[in-house]
């Protein structure tokens, strides 16, 4: 506490100091395999800022934005793109291997990412600060979906055999990252796809079925018993899944058709919003929504290149006309951000005190933005990280550590 009293009273004898930047949306094309950015505090667009992939056809699958970096997956190409977002260009790509299809990723710490390699059925570890690929282990067949917690990563393997046929069962792969190696498989659905953590540290995982004679259905892994405790039956095609500040799970709908629906449930409580029945309408064939900090939801029109953006009842707020094919977004949120302003100040080293030290409600979303020394823990030195670096040396830049992960 001694520490603490310290710390506060050296926050009311400083100066202000801030640093900001307007907040950001970038928009992956899958057909015109190019970048679009969205300033979300003036609303202008600008479209194919940017080429994806080292050739063409390279089918460019997932962004994700770290604070001033991006990274991309390019399926077609075997390839991570790495991109400067401040002078808006390529630094890089790091091959994975041809034919190896890399599908999905998620970052484990700030050197570290994992990545699903759909055809060689494996996870790769990947080293983003030396552009190397340092390991791979097999995990199960056709893997897509990933997601890190509690120093464990789970994979969707949606069972494809060499025919494209389909196991009746899926399964996720529980991937130990310090043992590198798959410690369980837990059966779940049919063609299990895509996979998120919800706020009790639970996995869900969307099962899309088989396209004409099974549906989908979403799987509630408890992580601490490592076994299946729940499921919903929300029926048709659901896809990449999304849950926001609100704890509202958000899956696009389109499957194989141009149905533009949405579905969504309460990732806590599994009360169902919409499903088949009554699904969110949007535009064309939509295959994202993206939740953003405010619970708005940004959904993808791939047939018509709009982000529509809706709110938890499908209201639309605002639409944006971007490049041929938005299939993917992430936001530029800021390490040490904790208000969730844009502006890294003196009001965020108040909020993460009070949250840690006088009971007040936790930071704004995403969490891991209060994690500013990225490490894997929430604590003092996230304070003296963020003092550090506004007021004295400047040497200890926040950073994007771990996304999720399990606070002591």
């Amino acid at each position: 506490m001694k520490t603490i009293i310290v710390v506060i009273i050296l926050i009311v004898s400083l100066t202000t100091v801030t640093q900001a930047r307007d907040p950001r949306a970038y928009v992956i094309n899958s057909i015109g395999e190019t970048l679009s950015k969205i300033n979300l505090l003036t609303g202008q667009v600008a479209n194919d800022i940017l080429t994806l992939g080292s050739d063409v056809q390279c089918y460019p699958n997932q962004i994700v934005v770290r604070d001033t970096m991006a990274y991309v997956i390019n399926s077609g190409t075997d390839e991570i793109q790495l991109i400067n977002l401040n002078t808006e260009s390529t630094l890089g790509f790091i091959n994975t291997g041809a034919g190896s299809n890399p599908y999905w990723m998620a970052f484990y710490d700030t050197q570290y990412v994992y990545v699903t390699l759909l055809m060689n059925n494996s996870v790769i570890k990947v080293d983003v600060i030396n552009n190397t690929v340092l390991d791979e282990v097999t995990v199960g067949k056709r893997p897509q979906g990933i997601v890190i917690h509690d120093y464990k990563a789970y994979i969707a393997c949606t069972g494809y055999n060499p025919d494209w046929t389909l196991d009746p069962v899926g399964k996720v792969a529980v991937f130990d990252i310090p043992g590198d190696s798959v410690i369980k498989e837990i059966e779940v659905g049919t063609n299990p796809q895509y996979v998120a953590v919800d706020e009790f540290g639970r996995v869900h995982v969307v099962c899309a079925g088989d396209y004409f004679s099974v549906f989908g259905r979403v799987f509630v892994i408890d992580t601490d018993l490592e076994e299946v405790t729940d499921s919903l039956d929300l029926g048709g095609v659901p896809g990449l899944i999304s849950i926001g500040p609100d704890n509202i799970a958000y899956m696009p709908a389109a499957g194989w058709s141009y149905d533009p629906s949405i579905f969504s449930y309460n990732s806590l409580t599994l009360e169902i919003y919409h499903d088949e029945n009554n699904p969110l309408q949007i535009g064309g064939n939509c295959l994202m929504a993206i939740p953003y900090q405010d619970s708005s939801v940004y959904a993808g029109n791939w047939v018509n290149d709009f982000v529509e953006v809706i709110d938890s009842a499908g209201i639309l707020l605002e639409s944006y006309a971007l490049g041929d094919g938005p299939i993917h977004m992430d936001f530029n949120y800021m390490p040490g951000d904790v208000t969730g302003d844009f502006v890294l100040d003196i009001s965020d080293i108040t909020k993460i005190i009070a949250w840690l030290y006088l009971h007040a409600p936790q930071p704004r979303y995403p969490l891991w933005r209060a994690n500013a020394n990225g490490d894997f823990n929430f604590d003092i030195t996230d304070i003296t990280c963020i003092i550090d670096y506004l007021y004295l040396s400047h040497e200890r830049v926040p950073k994007v550590g771990p996304t999720w992960f399990r606070p002591e």
